[in-house]
């Protein structure tokens, strides 16, 4: 089979003959039928078939109609991947400019920072509030002289700990409970050529919390990072950075745990209802962080 698709319109029906004809046609075996209004009183049918449609045997068919044929004919065969591809246009997010495979062979501006993130099935590609704001909370607050060591929490598509790592990050560590977004993590890191300072792993039962880091993103949802508000308190350096977002502006439940627990709001933002707060953890805080291990 070719997998071609073919396309027969036939027109001049009155309203209640187009319905009947249109019954008729569906029930003799065609992939599709639809039928379409033209005026009041001439409608269309629109037949699909995965084989040619001869006029001859819908003719006959429909012989006690009035009706005459329009167009009939093979459907242009259209590449759908590439046609969808042409709307993921690259984006640019501070100094970040984040393209997707197929356009790896455009020319890029120099002077900004190349993330190739494809539109997979791990969250990430720069264009949802949340993973804006966090790009522009790692550009802002990330200090390669003080922050040597990341970690992306809930990494999805890695986009962030890649961000770091390219913003001069020399050891970060991406993690995420799903495996699918571990394994597309790890093959951005390596397409974005910083493999060598990313580890990624699977996250189940707050593994992260086994080392310590300067500076922590974590994009996912208040619930976790609630939950994991005392883990990420004790993996967190003294006057290290922690970016908080996933979550709507209206919830203060993130703000209020981390406050509650030392730590002091740096900086927020604020994009189409969603929010992302950059933390401190102030190296004077009474604060004493027990780890879920």
């Amino acid at each position: 089979m070719s997998g071609d698709i073919y396309k027969c319109t036939i027109g001049d029906f009155y309203i209640n003959d187009a319905f009947d004809a249109m019954d008729i046609l569906f029930e003799d075996g065609y992939m599709s039928v639809s039928c379409l209004e033209e005026s009041s009183d001439c409608w269309r049918l629109e037949v699909l078939s995965n084989a040619p449609i001869v006029w001859e045997k819908i003719a006959s068919l429909l012989k006690n109609y009035r009706c005459s044929l329009i167009k009939s004919g093979a459907l242009e065969k259209i590449d759908w991947l590439s046609r969808s591809l042409e709307n993921f246009k690259a984006i640019e997010i501070g100094n970040f400019h984040i393209f997707g495979p197929h356009l790896k062979n455009r020319p890029r501006p120099i002077y900004r920072i190349g993330l190739e993130i494809g539109a997979a099935t791990a969250f990430g590609t720069g264009e949802h509030p949340t993973t804006s704001c966090c790009l522009r909370a790692c550009q802002t607050f990330f200090d390669q002289r003080e922050h040597g060591s990341a970690l992306d929490l809930g990494c999805g598509s890695g986009i962030l700990g890649i961000g770091l790592a390219k913003l001069g990050c020399r050891r970060v560590t991406a993690c995420d409970t799903d495996a699918e977004a571990v394994r597309i993590a790890g093959e951005n890191a390596i397409i974005n050529h910083v493999a060598h300072r990313i580890c990624v792993f699977q996250n189940k039962d707050c593994e992260f919390s086994h080392g310590k880091y300067d500076f922590i993103v974590a994009n996912i949802l208040s619930e976790p990072l609630i939950s994991m508000a005392k883990s990420i308190g004790e993996c967190l350096t003294a006057n290290g950075i922690f970016v908080a977002s996933g979550f709507l502006v209206d919830d203060q439940s993130v703000m209020q745990q981390y406050t509650s627990l030392g730590f002091t709001l740096k900086h927020s933002y604020q994009l189409n209802d969603w929010a992302t707060l950059v933390f401190i953890r102030s190296s004077t805080s009474g604060e004493t962080f027990s780890s879920c291990r």
